[in-house]
């Protein structure tokens, strides 16, 4: 979060210098060159001091974060990130779920109704609205967790509507989501809107999709070959071939094996569901290594 802190950073002191047309902000970007943001002076406010101890709680120790998350909130009671972050320690889903929603509540409270209505479409843009968003995602999560898929498609598609361009990447959890359902005409809607996708997520999703459609076909064979050329790992650890770390990985790369484990451990239940995906997997394979 160092980045968006920093920006929180140069947003306050443009607001406190009252700075307001393009010229001026040109030139105090212009001053800035060559200065650390560390240079800045701290931010005043309740509200930008509670975030501020918030950003820093996620780079102590469980016990020390705590400790400054509580003073956050008694600064600014309703800071969601705080919420957010506590629930980020709970290994209890009920409880996490109860500390998302109450970060959802306090986003609301802060951000007000009429901000709803004038910033929906750019909620990512808008600095502020940021931890709303997190809640949002992070309740949403664990609704998938505990399989009330109905529910956390509701909330990812809200995020979706609210930042279209989806910077959290909330439509590759809502792909696999919508490719799980009896009906597809919704995922078949959904996928249309993101052609210049190009990822396992939505290269397999696709596959499976077709799959589901017409059986093996000329067409499903074609989506599942064009989604092993862009990640040839994923079949291992569908079919079981390879075990899935206990771990998920930090960071992913298209094509990469991380990728493959990241999208069979959000995936590989579609799939097992889905009678006679997992033969048709391992028919695609073995007709691969016969080739070789």
């Amino acid at each position: 979060m160092q980045s968006e802190r920093d920006i929180q950073k140069l947003i306050a002191l443009i607001k406190e210098q009252g700075l307001e047309t393009k010229d001026e902000i040109k030139n105090f970007m212009k001053s800035m060159e060559g200065k650390s943001l560390d240079e800045l002076p701290k931010k005043r406010g309740a509200k930008n001091q509670a975030q501020d101890l918030v950003y820093d709680a996620y780079e102590q120790s469980p016990a020390q974060g705590k400790k400054l998350v509580k003073k956050a909130l008694e600064l600014d009671p309703n800071n969601a990130d705080a919420y957010v972050y506590l629930a980020s320690l709970e290994s209890d889903i009920e409880k996490a779920m109860a500390l998302f929603e109450k970060a959802i509540r306090a986003g609301k409270e802060s951000l007000g109704e009429k901000f709803f209505e004038e910033e929906r479409g750019h909620f990512w843009g808008m600095m502020e609205s940021r931890p709303y968003m997190r809640a949002m995602a992070g309740l949403a999560d664990c609704l998938v967790a505990k399989d009330e898929t109905d529910k956390a498609i509701e909330i990812y598609e809200e995020l979706l509507a609210l930042n279209p361009r989806d910077n959290q990447g909330i439509r590759y959890s809502l792909s696999s989501l919508l490719l799980g359902k009896t009906d597809l005409s919704k995922f078949q809607h959904f996928i249309k809107t993101w052609e210049k996708e190009n990822c396992a997520v939505w290269n397999y999703n696709a596959a499976l999709y077709q799959f589901k459609k017409t059986g093996v076909t000329t067409l499903s064979e074609r989506e599942l070959a064009k989604a092993f050329k862009q990640n040839r790992f994923v079949p291992d650890y569908l079919l079981g071939i390879k075990k899935l770390p206990k771990a998920l990985p930090e960071y992913i790369g298209r094509g990469d094996e991380n990728e493959a484990v990241a999208y069979v451990n959000s995936s590989w239940e579609i799939w097992r569901n889905t009678k006679g995906a997992l033969e048709w997997l391992y028919s695609f394979k073995a007709k691969g290594m016969k080739k070789q």
